[in-house]
């Protein structure tokens, strides 16, 4: 069985960036004695609100790992946390408040990652020259020049990488991509993917501290701004641009993974970007990209259509059935989702279901075709797994960076106006001229060091 892609992603990805082709040192849990693969994992979470507490129910279900350590600056979060250990394993966690005394234990072996999205990128680094292996929600980074920061940490110290996209773990997903691969639809020529928007709100009146948070590490890399009752809620992290990109990046992260694993026009030359969107009054604190329309021109003459939900409604219904349980009972097009046409047909994929042009080719158990994706069908498992065979990567890092690199770019198209000319080898904004000053974003202190 052939697994797609890989050598072909290994070797654009080594020659997009020079620094990822340092020397490599292998962790010491590859030799035997007490690091031998066959013993327990040991994980630490970092951060446990709404998804970092769903993530850590969904890795206490994986047998062969244990969660021994919490961390989050939300005092009530992490002792909530280490109930939940205590009670699924039996034991107390390590709690903490502060992520750089987790990762001094060396106990741990990797770390699980689901903070605000501003904070992704600055920790998933430290955990990575800490020698951890690193699960992170997405999104990646909070600007381009994180996301290769990040990459670059990776590889040199070659750990375990896992993307938090999940969909990778859809068995309709992993089919209508491989229908995709074996030529189904024929010749790829274009791509839509559509997520979820924005919001706009958000009260910015200062309130004291709440009692039980450490806000000024709460904030960190970001702007140290007055606390407010909003401020400190996930839609801030979602919506607000001191600490994210919006749903551009934090839920078209879904869709956009989906796309990439089906093609790899976005590594073969120049990528253009040029799109609209709009955003909340410059006085709201969620006050980040609302909606959004990009259209994407990949050398090889593949397009890609990113749209935001509310601009993508209209489109898919043309195609798709209402199928999907709306909260009035009726019924509506997926909210989010990735479509491949090609000369033959199409194949429409999404959470909620996936549909095709002939509906035959979604019942097959297995295409017909060499091409095959690395599939597992339990997303928190096979990290654990990857982390003690060393194999079998996801969503690695290779795929990542690709696929959050179009979020960035179209939003960068967005907010000038102008159409944006990539360069994925070279990792850079060949024109306008000046807007490769956009692939970096102002970070507060020293939370985030070099490679």
């Amino acid at each position: 069985m052939k697994i797609l892609h890989q050598s072909n992603r290994r070797h654009f990805l080594k020659g997009m960036i020079a620094a990822a082709a340092a020397p490599l040192i292998l962790p010491s849990r590859l030799f035997g004695g007490q690091d031998a693969p066959s013993r327990r994992i040991q994980l630490g979470h970092i951060g446990t609100g709404g998804e970092g507490t769903s993530l850590l129910n969904n890795f206490l279900a994986v047998g062969g790992a244990a969660s021994v350590a919490i961390c989050d600056p939300y005092k009530g979060r992490r002792e909530n946390a280490g109930r939940i250990v205590k009670e699924r394993q039996g034991f107390d966690p390590a709690l903490y408040n502060d992520y750089r005394e987790l990762l001094e234990d060396r106990s741990i072996d990797a770390v699980v990652i689901a903070t605000p999205d501003h904070w992704h990128v600055p920790i998933a680094l430290e955990a990575v020259r800490a020698g951890k292996d690193v699960y992170l929600e997405k999104p990646l980074g909070y600007s381009l020049e994180q996301n290769r920061m990040l990459f670059e940490a990776v590889r040199r110290h070659r750990c375990v990488f896992q993307y938090g996209t999940q969909q990778r773990s859809l068995e309709l997903a992993k089919r209508g991509v491989e229908l995709v691969l074996n030529g189904y639809i024929g010749e790829l020529q274009r791509i839509e993917a559509w997520a979820p928007g924005g919001k706009s709100g958000g009260s910015t009146e200062a309130i004291p501290v709440p009692e039980g948070l450490d806000y000024e590490l709460y904030i960190g890399p970001a702007p140290l701004k007055p606390c407010s009752k909003d401020r400190i809620t996930s839609d801030a992290s979602w919506f607000c641009s001191d600490y994210a990109l919006g749903f551009i990046a934090g839920w078209g992260a879904h869709p956009l993974d989906i796309a990439i694993w089906g093609m790899l026009s976005d590594t073969k030359g120049h990528v253009r970007f040029k799109g609209t969107g709009t955003f909340p009054p410059a006085t709201d604190l969620f006050n980040a990209c609302k909606s959004w329309d990009v259209d994407i021109h990949f050398s090889d003459g593949v397009g890609l259509r990113f749209m935001s939900t509310d601009i993508a409604t209209p489109v898919v219904e043309a195609y798709r059935k209402k199928d999907v349980p709306s909260m009035d009972g009726t019924l509506q097009a997926p909210s989010n989702g990735t479509t491949f046409y090609g000369t033959k047909g199409w194949v429409s994929v999404s959470r909620e279901a996936s549909e095709s042009s002939n509906p035959d080719w979604l019942r097959l158990r297995r295409c017909e075709g060499s091409q095959r994706v690395l599939y597992r069908n339990n997303y928190y498992r096979a990290f654990v797994d990857s982390v003690r065979e060393r194999d079998g990567l996801v969503a690695p890092i290779d795929d990542a960076i690709r696929s959050d690199a179009i979020s960035h770019l179209s939003l960068i198209a967005i907010r000038s106006g102008r159409e944006i000319v990539w360069d994925p080898r070279a990792y850079r904004i060949v024109s306008p001229e000046g807007l490769d000053s956009e692939m970096s974003r102002p970070i507060r202190g020293s939370w985030l060091r070099s490679v």
